[in-house]
């Protein structure tokens, strides 16, 4: 989470990936992987993507009352999604997760299951039985 977002290397697999016509799939905090798109440019190529991620608020809230986390994240990951264009759709940690294009998204463990279902579905349409 503290080290993806700024890493080139992550951002030549993103390139690969969206010139390629593939399928991105994150759960969680994955969707700091998209924020590597803008390195170097002026625009993030997933500006403009719908998706669901972990909450900035749970982040934020719970999970440091919990104990979950060892203490307060550096830099909140829905802050810096919408920064760069990227709308979130979900406020709650419920399971949650879409499809917009080629990303598909979970906002948490809870979306494991569906988003592994979604994943399939997106597969099955592109390629067939």
């Amino acid at each position: 989470m503290n080290v993806i977002p700024f890493d080139k290397d992550v951002q030549t697999a993103l390139d690969h990936f969206l010139n390629n016509d593939k399928l991105i799939i994150t759960l969680c905090h994955g969707p700091a992987s998209l924020l590597a798109g803008s390195i170097g440019r002026d625009s993030n190529p997933f500006s403009g993507h719908k998706i669901t991620a972990f909450p900035d608020s749970l982040d934020f809230g719970a999970n440091l009352d919990i104990g979950y986390l060892p203490g307060e994240m550096p830099w909140r990951l829905g802050e810096a999604l919408k920064k760069e264009g990227v709308e979130i759709i979900n406020d709650d940690m419920a399971g949650t997760t879409t499809s917009d294009r080629n990303l598909l998204t979970g906002d948490s463990p809870l979306a494991a299951n569906q988003l592994g279902k979604d994943a399939v579905t997106a597969l099955l349409a592109r390629f067939g039985n």
